[in-house]
């Protein structure tokens, strides 16, 4: 597959200050506007990068990291259904409203009349803000509509920690009167399809043949002998013991940063043996958000490394469930979250899981995660219909390969409710589903014969001996009764992360800010104060402006600086809004320095974004470099650094590979020979300011090549006077 190109248009209003506080409830109603056209928008203020369109397909491309050009998602959309005489044509059979790109195309939903999309930066709930609504009942698309119209907001934030996910709000209302008037949509159901291609930077024309797909929120107790339930494959196997992968990194490794050698596989080899899912061995699956523990009377919350922000602390589910651990009790939700990533192509006699050795490699691993989902009756009155235990438990996890994909209505409908190709994963299920035999609205209903607080999963593709392949998944959410005028509210998003572990980080941190301050209280980045750097003898001297002061609550500014590249930076200094310069000398005169300063908030220490380093108008980071200023005296003090020059010294090791001559008068010309007198270059010397008295050399001579090991002499000549010297080149 390629990615689509995309016509991109928003309607972006005056940015504004933002206001915290949680999301508004929205009803969508009725219009008697023309139908606004097909149209596309841009999120691309957070890691995640991805067009969004106001037709089905909710994400497209999902660039991972922003910037970066590789991308993970082909596109996403929803599918929503119903069985029996709900469309026009009164007759009884399943109908699935939906986007999907195979053969029959189906494109059966379009823009609803009065609902343009509007994208606002920044919105009054997140950064990026983008609205529209779209149904099922244009003729043009659709002859069978069941009366459907879906109210969509997408939310995207840039502050660290929550930067890589794209929320998806979603309301679907039943409006019979463009379907069976008067006839309800019982036993409905929505789906989140996730074309997954992972992803684009691999190099190879057919990336997206080597996929993988699974699901995490098995309902599973690791190393608990009195766990009451278990997800089991159609096996017998247990979730919490039988699991086809290991905990492993690629064997490749990684040459360019060592954090992006992730451990892919997703289960963990136990105290007792097993195969489990607890990497930390602290007695809980790893398939479950824990939202805080208690232990020895204290109540502890997960910190945010980020921004340092307790996770849940500042609004959490009202429900959930508890797991004690000896003398530890866990509060835990399960994720809900269904995901793919690259794995090993079979084609190739190396493992190249995730594509280390590439730049930017594969090694994300991208899911949905239901957040959330209610239904607000047509008299107001609200109710959870599919909530275990307190928590909204999704019906199932489909996946296919792309030769597999449902072409017909009644196809995509039985893998909606987990009656897959293969028919597996329906031994384990949602023990709601029972209730649902001999429902006429439910003909996929079934009693699974080990029910509990789990949706109907496929096994993995490795475990059913499928190799990797073109997979998608579908996650699915009901069954629920909609009469006319009810509105299902559905709430999840988009996340991608650095590997298993980091994709779980980055969902947990999405369930964060759906709760956090009342619901979506994100915390706000600063600005990124404007400033500037030089070099000067021995020094780097900064100066900033004091335009990120209009932030409240400012609490001041923190300095870093990096050597050779821009990472790994160190802290240099704090300051108050009194100070607004700063002259750097712990340096070495002759290495390549960045700097970014950071404005912070007062309450939450959150910083804003390492940005203001120097840099080309592409992008390429610029070094400053401190020097040696000119010298009237500069006979005697003329030199060479370092000499001799040894390929193997600190200099040399971060690939610089050249000499400064120091101490030079403003204007001189400098001539390079070898001990026998043949010329090798005459460098140039122009410092007109009279404030750079070096020039570096990068041991080429005139015609490019490198020069050998050996003793040279110099000769630095101005108008009026010259000096000659030696240095040592060792290779």
């Amino acid at each position: 597959m390629t990615l689509s190109c995309y016509l991109l248009a928003a309607v972006l209003t005056v940015p504004g200050i933002r206001e915290r506080g949680p999301a508004p409830v929205r009803t969508p109603g009725e219009s008697c506007d023309d139908r606004p056209p097909a149209t596309w928008v841009y999120h691309n203020l957070s890691e995640i990068w991805a067009a969004i369109d106001n037709t089905g397909e909710y994400c497209n491309g999902a660039e991972w990291p922003g910037g970066l050009g590789s991308y993970y998602l082909w596109y996403g959309s929803v599918w929503a259904s119903a069985y029996g005489e709900v469309t026009p044509s009164a007759e009884v059979g399943s109908y699935v409203s939906c986007y999907h790109w195979v053969t029959p195309m189906s494109e059966e939903f379009y823009p609803s009349e009065g609902y343009p999309m509007r994208k606002t930066v920044p919105g009054p709930v997140a950064l990026e803000e983008t609205t529209w609504a779209h149904d099922d009942w244009y003729a043009a698309v659709n002859e069978n509509p069941m009366g459907l119209q879906i109210y969509a907001t997408v939310y995207s934030w840039d502050t660290p920690g929550y930067n890589q996910f794209l929320v998806n709000d979603l309301v679907v209302t039943h409006h019979s009167q463009h379907g069976n008037p008067g006839v309800p949509l019982d036993a409905f159901c929505l789906s989140v399809f996730g074309d997954c291609d992972i992803s684009s930077a691999d190099p190879a024309d057919d990336f997206f043949m080597d996929d993988l797909v699974f699901y995490d929120g098995h309902a599973i107790w690791c190393n608990d002998p009195e766990a009451t339930f278990d997800y089991r494959f159609d096996t017998g196997d247990k979730a919490s013991e039988a699991d086809i992968y290991v905990y492993q990194q690629n064997p490749q490794g990684s040459c360019t940063d060592p954090l992006d050698n992730v451990f892919y596989f997703y289960s963990y080899r136990g105290s007792d043996g097993l195969i489990d899912a607890d990497a930390d061995y602290d007695g809980v699956s790893d398939h479950f958000t824990i939202l805080f523990r208690v232990a020895g009377g204290d109540t502890i919350y997960p910190v945010e490394p980020n921004t340092g922000l307790e996770l849940f602390s500042d609004g959490r589910p009202l429900d959930f469930w508890e797991h004690t651990v000896g003398d530890t009790t866990f509060a835990v939700v399960p994720r809900n979250t269904s995901y793919m990533w690259d794995g090993d192509d079979p084609e190739t006699s190396e493992d190249d899981t995730g594509q280390l050795i590439i730049v930017p490699p594969c090694n994300g691993f991208i899911g949905w995660r239901l957040l959330d989902l209610w239904i607000r009756r047509a008299d107001g009155t609200i109710e959870r219909p599919v909530d275990v235990y307190g928590c909204p438990i999704p019906l199932s996890h489909s996946w296919w390969n792309w030769a597999n994909s449902p072409t017909f209505d009644a196809l995509r409908y039985q893998y909606q409710w987990g009656d897959n190709q293969e028919g597996s994963g329906r031994l384990s299920g949602p023990a709601y589903l029972a209730d649902w035999m001999g429902d006429p609205c439910a003909p996929e209903a079934f009693a699974p014969m080990n029910p509990g607080p789990f949706p109907v999963v496929q096994d993995n593709p490795l475990s059913m001996d499928f190799p990797p392949f073109d997979y998608g998944f579908l996650l699915t959410v009901g069954p629920v009764d909609l009469a006319d005028g009810d509105s299902l509210h559905i709430t999840g998003g988009w996340i991608i992360g650095r590997g298993l572990e980091d994709m779980r980080i980055q969902s947990d941190n999405l369930l964060d800010a759906y709760y956090r301050d009342g619901g979506w209280g994100v915390p706000d980045v600063p600005p990124v104060p404007t400033f500037f750097y030089e070099a000067g003898d021995g020094v780097i001297d900064l100066v900033w402006s004091d335009d990120a002061e209009v932030y409240q609550p400012f609490g001041g500014y923190r300095l870093y600086r990096s050597l050779f590249d821009i990472c790994d930076w160190e802290l240099v200094g704090e300051f108050g809004d009194e100070t607004h310069s700063f002259t750097d000398s712990d340096v070495t005169r002759g290495f390549p320095y960045y700097y970014v300063l950071c404005s912070y908030d007062a309450e939450t220490l959150i910083e804003s974004q390492r940005t203001n380093y120097k840099q080309e108008l592409d992008g390429t980071p610029i070094p400053v470099v401190p020097g040696w200023d000119s010298e009237e005296d500069w006979t005697g003090m003329v030199n060479v650094v370092p000499n001799p020059y040894r390929g193997s010294a600190n200099w040399e090791v971060s690939h610089l590979d050249r000499i400064a001559f120091i101490n030079l008068p403003a204007v001189c010309d400098i001539h390079v020979y070898t001990l026998a007198g043949e010329h090798v270059i005459t460098l140039e010397h122009r410092d007109y300011g009279g404030d750079s008295g070096e020039e570096y050399w990068d041991l080429r001579n005139s015609s490019g090549r490198g020069v050998a090991s050996g003793l040279y002499v110099y000769c630095v000549q101005t108008t009026d006077d010259h000096v000659v010297g030696k240095f040592a080149v060792i290779r």
